[in-house]
């Protein structure tokens, strides 16, 4: 399940944008999801990004809360916990058609088209600044930004490939 603070039209816009498999849950002011799990940036009044992996019994396998809104999980250390569950895949989930509600794309919402120029910019970005460290700390957070970076990019590649713009046959 994916969580924002955007309304239910706003998470479908994204949801068929992005083409999605998950369900989404609201979570304007943060009170419902985000502040129970210790998620909300009080300053921005938004999620920060934060993975929970949880068991069938309940017990949590799995939890990475971000600095920011700009640091992601690696999807390593999520599927090594999932898996090491041994439960069997489940099926692809229909599309998400919450009754009553029409897709609705906001102004913020992340395109597609946008996605590379971004990316690539906090890659070099952090390439340029973790030159410029002093502090190993500092150096390491910068070059873990860069590898993220670089990791959404490769993935981005694999997902427009699968994804390719209307009218255009995958190759």
């Amino acid at each position: 399940m994916l969580a924002s603070v955007d309304p239910p039209e706003v998470q479908l816009a994204m949801d068929h944008t992005w083409h999605l498999p998950f369900r989404w849950a609201s979570d304007p002011d943060g009170t419902r999801l985000a502040q129970p799990l210790d998620a909300w940036d009080t300053e921005a009044s938004i999620f920060r990004p934060v993975v929970v992996a949880v068991a069938p019994d309940g017990r949590e396998v799995f939890r990475e809360l971000s600095r920011d809104f700009t640091d992601r999980t690696d999807d390593e250390p999520v599927l090594t916990a999932i898996e090491a569950l041994g439960l069997p895949a489940l099926p692809e989930p229909a599309p998400w058609a919450p009754e009553g509600v029409a897709p609705q794309p906001s102004k913020r919402a992340f395109k597609p088209s946008s996605f590379i120029p971004y990316f690539r910019a906090i890659r070099f970005n952090t390439m340029a600044l973790s030159q410029r460290m002093v502090d190993e700390r500092d150096r390491d957070l910068l070059v873990t930004e860069q590898r993220m970076a670089e990791s959404f990019l490769s993935t981005f590649d694999t997902w427009r490939a699968e994804h390719p713009p209307d009218g255009q046959a995958r190759g």
